[in-house]
């Protein structure tokens, strides 16, 4: 891969060590572009809604090719946290049934669980604890039972970094007929994924971090197979059968006839689980991001990120620092982090000249991504 090249794509490269991909990616100049000529075409022209509809479509057929999935799969939504919560309310959950979560997950795909605890809708969360940066798979085994209802977990821990073994998990789930949930924000744009090879259930992920894309867009998927099992608690104008969307596609009218209100028949499809209105330029920049992603896909990314977290770790050790990410190749992704005191000052420090890391909960988290440079940790590693 021509990383220079990639690196003329991407201006802020041009005098900033940006190591913070797990925070937020930096975006190529597609994605500005493609943001900024739609504000152009908005300004001039005003609103283009059947052109902008057929983008979101457009942009969920990028996103299923990305990892692995059928068109008819993919639900377009606002964040991670709506489709997870989408997910988790239309889950068919009988009296008695359990969640397991693991301490490694973000926030949202914990307290969502809780939440629905608190309304009686669960009788039971159980939150996996961390043994040395990662949940042992036989934690996974004594936790999962015939009364658990779904496994919810983090591909990629987003405070440690932890890759977690989604295929034999999944396995587990399946054998207890729990579903597999999956938030994968920090795996996808960085590590090839197939849904269908890891055999979950449901995967949501946002754009604005390795996927280099804006806040505002997220993707959903849901296996076809497992559709009709799910009954959603909410539908909006955008989740039904005959949703503006499906005129559209059927080349009729977009208006041209009332909506039935006397009652709601959900959409076939992951479609279901869109509630409202999305916000058209953010989708429009992740479609650009996207596009970006597949023209240097994972499969080509993930060797050059594990040689630049190989080289952080090695002079990270070197220095006697104590890392808190694992070490083992299967689970490491392209989060390093290691204990640093005061590490919201040292991020700081940092910044002022130049080098982008994050301060997380006594650690700094640096996530190098596949158009960084050696030279760039090596700069690092001096800071440090």
């Amino acid at each position: 891969m021509d990383i220079d090249g990639v690196r003329t794509q991407i201006p802020l490269l041009a005098n900033t060590v940006y190591l913070d991909s797990a925070g937020a990616g930096p975006p190529p100049k597609i994605v500005h572009e493609s943001m900024q000529s739609f504000l152009d075409e908005w300004r001039d022209n005003g609103e283009k809604w059947e052109a902008w509809l057929l983008e979101i479509v457009k942009t969920r057929e990028l996103f299923a090719n990305l990892i692995g999935a059928k068109l008819e799969e993919i639900a377009c939504v606002p964040n991670v946290t709506s489709g997870l919560a989408a997910v988790a309310t239309a889950l068919r959950i009988r009296p008695g049934q359990n969640i397991v979560v693991s301490e490694l997950n973000f926030p949202t795909n914990v307290y969502i669980w809780h939440s629905m605890k608190q309304r009686g809708l669960i009788s039971e969360i159980r939150v996996l604890r961390q043994k040395d940066g990662q949940i042992p798979l036989r934690d996974f085994e004594k936790a999962i039972d015939d009364k658990t209802a779904a496994v919810s977990v983090d591909y990629v821990s987003w405070i440690n970094g932890c890759r977690e073994d989604i295929a034999n998990v999944a396995k587990i789930a399946h054998s207890h007929r729990a579903l597999m949930l999956v938030d994968a924000f920090h795996a996808v744009g960085v590590m090839p994924i197939d849904v269908h090879k890891l055999d979950v259930d449901v995967l949501t992920c946002g754009t604005y971090k390795w996927l280099m894309g804006p806040h505002g867009a997220a993707f959903l998927y849901v296996n076809r197979k497992i559709l009709g099992d799910l009954d959603p608690s909410i539908v909006g104008w955008h989740g039904i059968s005959d949703s503006v969307i499906a005129r559209v596609l059927g080349k009729r009218d977009t208006f041209g006839k009332p909506f039935d209100l006397d009652d709601v028949d959900p959409a076939k499809d992951a479609t279901r689980f869109e509630w409202g209105t999305w916000s058209v330029i953010s989708v429009v920049g992740s479609k650009a991001a996207i596009e970006f992603t597949l023209k240097y896909p994972p499969n080509e990314r993930e060797p050059l990120i594990e040689k630049l977290t190989t080289r952080l770790l090695d002079g990270l050790k070197k220095k006697a620092r104590k890392i808190t990410s694992p070490l083992e190749k299967t689970r490491r992704s392209g989060i390093v982090t290691f204990e640093v005191a005061d590490a919201a000052k040292v991020a700081q420090k940092m910044q002022s000249e130049g080098v982008i890391v994050a301060p997380r909960v006594n650690t700094l988290r640096v996530s190098p991504h596949f158009f960084n440079t050696e030279n760039e940790i090596d700069a690092f590693l001096e800071k440090i």
